[in-house]
């Protein structure tokens, strides 16, 4: 993550339960017997935000593209509109309203705005 950080990177905090849960076994663990929760994003979320001192290096990276379906999900998501309760967990963690825009977008779109070539 440091290393990220130095290039300066954004990492995208997954929703697929193996990236969340420590020893998670696909087909086998289940997501609100392991506490898998959006609770777990935030706490991810929170955690690169501790390591690079600030928020512009994590986005919502939502890694639910079809591959599985709700059984390795958080069991709070229902839908994808469901990802919008974590700006609801990081705000009542002291997250502000510039922070919370920059998680859901705008680091992404800082990131891509200072990558790509201007045309």
């Amino acid at each position: 993550i440091k290393a990220l950080v130095e290039k300066k990177a954004v990492i995208g905090v997954a929703l697929d339960a193996w990236m969340m849960v420590p020893n998670w076994i696909r087909g086998k663990s289940d997501p609100r017997s392991s506490n898998c929760s959006m609770e777990i994003m935030a706490d991810n979320i929170d955690y690169i935000c501790q390591l690079a001192g600030n928020v512009d290096h994590v986005g919502v990276g939502s890694d639910l593209d079809g591959a599985f379906g709700r059984e390795q999900c958080p069991y709070d998501l229902e839908t994808i509109a469901d990802i919008q309760k974590v700006f609801g967990i990081l705000s009542k963690r002291g997250y502000d309203k510039t922070d919370l825009e920059k998680i859901a977008s705008r680091n992404w779109l800082n990131f891509m705005r200072n990558a790509l070539p201007e045309s």
